[in-house]
Order: C-alpha cells, then structure tokens, then sequence
C-alpha cells in the first residue's frame, strides 16, 4: 500500500514537473545559440515541404496570441536559417514585438530586410519604417551598418545550411 502511494505520489511530482517546465520554457526569451538553431533546422528539414508550409502558415496567423510563443518561435527559427520567408518574417515580428524571444528592433530588421529579399515583388513596410526608427536613436546605425548587419545574418544561415546541409524544401 506505501509503495502504491509513494508512486502515485512520484508520478503526480514528475508530471508537475514537466508541465512547469513546458510552461517556464514557453517563458523563456534568451537567443537561441548554434546548437538551438541546428536542432531546429533538423527538426524542420525532417518534415515533408507540406507540413513545413502548414506549419509556418499557422504560425504566422497566429504568432502574436500564441500559447506557445517560444516553440512557435524556435520552429520559425529552423524553418528561417533553411530559407523560408514566411518563416524569416515571422522572426521579424516576434523580435520586433518580443514574442518567444527578447525585443529587439535591430534583429526585427535584419529579418524583415532578408524576408523581402527573398520574397520577389514583395515589398514590406516594416524595413523601412524600423530603418527609420532605428537611425532616429542614437547612437544610430548607419545605413552601412544596417546593410551590413544584414549581410552578416546572410552569411551566418548560409553557414548553418552548409553545416546542416540543408535548405528549405
């Protein structure tokens, strides 16, 4: 009878648990690091092109109510770094509002300025109006930095592609 008790009780602590920590990892906002990064990567490569595009679509529309702003956030991740520009212009967003990640205007720009780019005949307001805001601070980037910030993020998903050898489906 004690031992029927004690794993009942074991079992209710190791499922409250893992609820908080689901819950707390929803709440956490610090960057991803390479290894993060690659794993989602992975994780969006191992899905067939649909899912990939159902996902990220679901995401998008509702990235700003989520209840899961950080696993929505991280799936954007891998899905971006493989050359989704839906994907790369939900990370804008939530950089831009903090949504499943630390609120930064800078890297919001960067993501929307690469979303644009790889979205022909596309052209989307929110580049040139962080561009505004951005060099109306100070210290203000220069338009070269801005550019070059963007280069910079360029070159970092090029690398992570290579390393992971993957790209979007």
């Amino acid at each position: 009878m004690f031992r029927l008790f004690t794993s009942t009780i074991a079992l209710f602590l190791g499922i409250t648990v893992l609820t908080a920590t689901a819950a707390a990892s929803e709440d956490a906002k610090s960057r991803p690091d390479e290894n993060e990064i690659m794993e989602a990567m992975k994780k969006a490569a191992g899905m067939p092109a649909e899912r990939q595009s159902e996902l990220v679509n679901t995401i998008a529309k509702r990235l700003s109510s989520s209840t899961t702003p950080r696993s929505d956030f991280m799936s954007c991740t891998g899905l971006a770094y493989l050359g989704n520009p839906i994907a790369q212009k939900c990370l804008a967003v939530a950089y831009e509002q903090g949504i499943g990640i630390v609120q930064d205007p800078m890297e919001a720009y960067v993501w929307y300025a690469i979303a644009q780019q790889n979205t022909p005949g596309e052209s989307f307001p929110e580049v040139e109006r962080l561009k505004l805001e951005l060099v109306a601070n100070y210290p203000a980037p220069s338009e070269e930095e801005l550019e070059e910030m963007v280069q910079s993020q360029k070159a970092r998903i090029a690398q992570y592609q290579k390393e992971g050898g993957k790209t979007a489906r």
